[in-house]
C-alpha cells in the first residue's frame, strides 16, 4: 500500500485517478520478477488498478506466494506477455524486478528489461528496492524515484528521489537485538531520505 501512496503520488495525486475531474487515467507499467520487490509491484498494481489506474504487468519470473494476486491480475486484463503489448504512451514505469536475488544470477531476460528501459528513458521510474548498481554486470537506467524496504545500500546520486518505506518491524525485534532504535516514521508509512535531484 506504501509503494501505490507513492506512485500515486507521483501520478498527480488524487486527483489525477478521480475519475469525476474528467482526466484520462494515468497508465503505468509494471516489471516483475520472483523476488520480494515483485510481490511488492504485484500488489501495488492491485492496488493501482482497484482506483482506475490503467496498469499493465508484464512477470518475467512468478514471486513465490502470489498465484491468486496474478489470477485477479489477469482477469482484469493487466497481465501482459510482452514490452511490445504495452502500451505506447506511459505515464510511470514501476520496476520490481531489481531484487537482490533475482540480479545475482543476471537472468537471461534481465537484458531485454535495461533495453526497454533505455528505450522509454523520458517515462519518470520508480524502482522498488533495487540493487546498487556497482553489483550489476549492466547498469540499468537511473530511477527518479527508489522505494526501499529498509535501511539502503544505495550511494546517493544513483538512485534518484529516496524514499524508505515502512514495512512494520516490531520495535521489540530490535531491543530483544540490543540495537537502539528510534523509527523515523511517525505519523507516515513513507519518508523521504534525500532531497529532490530536478
Amino acid at each position: 500500500a506504501v509503494v501505490s501512496t507513492q506512485s500515486t503520488g507521483v501520478l498527480g495525486g488524487s486527483c489525477r485517478i478521480n475519475a469525476h475531474n474528467h482526466n484520462k487515467p494515468p497508465v503505468v507499467a509494471m516489471v516483475v520478477a520472483s523476488g520480494e520487490s515483485g510481490k511488492v509491484a504485484l500488489a501495488t498494481a492491485l492496488h493501482l488498478h482497484q482506483h482506475s489506474v490503467i496498469v499493465k504487468v508484464i512477470v518475467k519470473a512468478v514471486p513465490k506466494g502470489c498465484d491468486g494476486l496474478l489470477n485477479i491480475l489477469n482477469k482484469s486484463g493487466c497481465l501482459v506477455v510482452d514490452f511490445s503489448s504495452l502500451p505506447k504512451v506511459l505515464d510511470i514505469i514501476v520496476d520490481g524486478s531489481q531484487d537482490r536475488n533475482t540480479l545475482l544470477a543476471w537472468p537471461p531476460w534481465m537484458d531485454d528489461v535495461v533495453e526497454w528501459r533505455e528505450r522509454h528513458n523520458s517515462v519518470p521510474l520508480l524502482a522498488i528496492d533495487p540493487q546498487h548498481p556497482s553489483q550489476l554486470p549492466r547498469v540499468p537506467p537511473q530511477p527518479k524515484w527508489t522505494c526501499t524496504l529498509g535501511a539502503p545500500l544505495l550511494s546517493q546520486g544513483k538512485e534518484g528521489r529516496l524514499f524508505l518505506v515502512d514495512i512494520g518491524l516490531f520495535s521489540m525485534a530490535f531491543s530483544e537485538e540490543g540495537i537502539p532504535y528510534q523509527s523515523p516514521f511517525f505519523d507516515k508509512f513513507i519518508v523521504p531520505i534525500n532531497r529532490s535531484l530536478k
